[in-house]
Formats: structure tokens, sequence, C-alpha cells
């Protein structure tokens, strides 16, 4: 496995470097902010289904004065090489923190991103100092109220309509922001997918309720408190399950909790993982 330098971005802020990181099949880009420090650990965050490593955006302004981040384009998203397969995720997380030298870090992710973070931490608990969920679907916990077309979506991509994707799907409930910022964040990031992983069979891992029940790591387990009905109620049954897990809602804020009101998002996490320092 191997790293390199990319061209930074043209929206970059200088705070944010960027590297190249070689997993199974290709490549993932890592974006990095602030500075590493021995006494508090890295976080990878993983962001969510369309979406890139720029919806972290802002998660670098408010958490990397006080942690190092690391933020990959997942396999099949942004401008990753790496082909997708949400069952290699886990792995790629570990490629991440071994070629960076990181024998424990925390986990944040958001939907997809929290499935794939999740895995993280039933295959390498061990590694995880903290594992953050938002907005997670957990169809072993509480029977899927939620629907996703994406039979539908798959055949518009398909058919290589993704004007229709992008319409269709930013109307769905999860798309759905309470933040002129967020709403600017998630169109950009959705003008820029193009749809290769819903032309790849990934089915994405499961976890009963006795995988959860045994998450050795601290759990955050958050949705935002405009988000839908369903993933609300997983987020609750996570916390109740997990046996180190705390829940929180984030107010004014709908899936993409972390950019309608990163406020809040951020001083949630921080807490989280570093409890002695926010009290």
């Amino acid at each position: 496995m191997g790293a390199h330098s990319l061209m930074v971005a043209p929206d970059a802020g200088d705070a944010v470097r960027y590297g190249e990181v070689a997993v199974s099949g290709g490549h993932l880009p890592i974006a990095m902010a602030g500075a590493i420090d021995p006494t508090r650990a890295p976080l990878i965050l993983l962001h969510g289904w369309t979406l890139d490593h720029r919806m972290w955006a802002p998660q670098v302004a408010g958490l990397a004065d006080r942690h190092f981040l690391i933020m990959p384009d997942r396999r099949g998203c942004g401008r990753a090489t790496a082909p997708p397969d949400l069952a290699r995720e886990a792995e790629d997380v570990i490629a991440i923190a071994d070629f960076l030298g990181f024998d424990r870090f925390a986990v944040l992710g958001l939907s997809r991103g929290a499935v794939v973070a999740l895995d993280v931490a039933h295959r390498y608990g061990s590694r995880l100092t903290g594992l953050v969920v938002s907005g997670a679907p957990l169809p072993a916990l509480v029977e899927r109220a939620e629907v996703i077309d994406l039979e539908r979506l798959r055949a518009r991509v398909a058919n290589g309509d993704l004007e229709g994707f992008r319409r269709e799907w930013s109307q769905h409930p999860l798309m759905r922001t309470h933040s002129h910022e967020a709403a600017a964040l998630s169109a950009a990031m959705l003008a820029d997918y193009d749809g290769r992983d819903l032309l790849v069979a990934s089915d994405p891992p499961g976890f009963p309720a006795e995988v959860l029940a045994n998450l050795p790591m601290p759990v955050l387990s958050m949705t935002g408190a405009h988000d839908t009905p369903w993933r609300r109620a997983c987020a609750r049954a996570l916390a109740a399950t997990a046996p180190r897990a705390r829940h929180v809602e984030i107010a004014a804020a709908g899936h993409l909790a972390n950019a309608d009101n990163p406020q809040a998002f951020n001083a949630a996490v921080a807490a989280f993982l570093n409890p002695r320092a926010t009290a």
C-alpha cells in the first residue's frame, strides 16, 4: 500500500491537505486537516451515499483544532478509483489507518458511511477508541419504515439519465436540508455524483442485535431531530443495545445533521471524544 500527494481542489482551504492510499483494486483519495496530537485519537470520517469527502467541510471548521481528521472518498465515490464494494470498506479504513501509522483511532460515519463505521467496529473493534454514527440504517433493530426505490434510481443511471436521478434523489427526505449552507454543499456533491456504485452489486453488511450488543467501544448514536422517523428510531435502538452507547438528537437538523447544524453536531462529537476537556 502507499500514498502520494494530490492536487489541492480549487475550493479547498489551506488547512486541508490531500493524499491517496492504495487499497484493493485501486486508490482512495484522502483529505486531511488538523495536527496530530498524541493525547487525542485521530478521527476518520466516512461520508454518505451520493456524497464525498466534502460533506465534512463543517467539521474541518469546527473539529480540526482539536483532532487530526482523515476524510476519504469511499469506494465508487468522488475521485476514488477503487471499485464499489461495501464488503471491503472496513478493510479500507484499516488500510488508511495503517498507512498513516495509527494503531488506534475513532470513526465517524453518516448514513451509509455509518454502516461502514459499524462494520469497522464489528470487525476491528480493538482498534477503535470511539464510534460515532449518525443516521444509521439498522433494519435488524427496527423494522424498516423508509422507502428508497433503488431499482428505479438504478434504472435512471443505467439509461444515462443522471439529471433525472439527481432531480429525483434531491427530493428524497434523506436529502432534505435545513440551512442554505447545507443545501449548497449537498447540491455541489450531488452534481458530481456519477452513479457508478449503483451499477455494481454490493450488499451492505448486516448487524444483528447480538453483534451490536457486543461492541466494546464507547458509541455515540445520533440523528438530526428532523431526520426520518425510522432513522431516529434506529438511533435510539442502537443506544439502547450497545453497552457503552449514548444517544443525541441534533436540533434544527435533518439527515445531513453535520451540515444543517454544524455547531451542535461538532459540540456533541467533541464532548463524546473528549469528555474531560469539554467538562
